[in-house]
């Protein structure tokens, strides 16, 4: 069985860009905060817990905890010069299928994510992408029930700089 991705509440690496510390209302929300480096860059998940839930069933808005959270990595985002790419996942449905509202959930929650990101001051030119996925790349494929397949991912893309044309 594939070990499951630790949820990290302070990554050493991280504490100069969330230093969750000083920030008191983060300390506690920190626990449904997952980050870890993908071949696609930098992955920072805002993951759903049992009864934490970052939004009302089959909404698209997120509560407050998560607008919190969003607010605080909207400041990592405007520290870096990194595009990203937002991405919305839900956990499958007690029948065990794929509803096609998942489809229009997760990608509007991934939207209203990236409204969000940009009210807190992310340029619009620094999104690269936004999808919604539904239960199809399950955070705990072993358990694709589990609250923490529920969550919005933001990953700061690894890619060379853009350079300009050559005059």
């Amino acid at each position: 069985m594939p070990a499951k991705p630790e949820l990290y509440t302070r990554p050493s690496s991280m504490e100069p860009l969330l230093p969750t510390s000083r920030l008191p209302e983060l300390a506690e929300l920190s626990k449904q905060i997952l980050i870890d480096q993908t071949p696609e860059g930098l992955r920072i998940q805002l993951v759903d817990q049992e009864g934490r839930s970052m939004f009302k069933d089959g909404a698209a808005m997120p509560n407050d905890r998560a607008r919190i959270l969003l607010r605080a990595i909207s400041r990592i985002i405007n520290q870096l010069p990194n595009r990203i790419a937002i991405s919305g996942h839900t956990s499958i449905s007690p029948s065990g299928r794929t509803q096609s509202s998942d489809w229009a959930l997760s990608s509007a929650r991934a939207d209203v994510a990236r409204q969000l990101l940009q009210g807190f001051g992310v340029v619009p030119d620094r999104v690269y992408q936004v999808s919604g996925k539904a239960n199809s790349d399950p955070l705990f494929p072993d358990d694709p029930m589990l609250a923490g397949n529920r969550r919005i991912s933001i990953v700061l893309l690894r890619e060379a700089p853009v350079l300009p044309p050559d005059r």
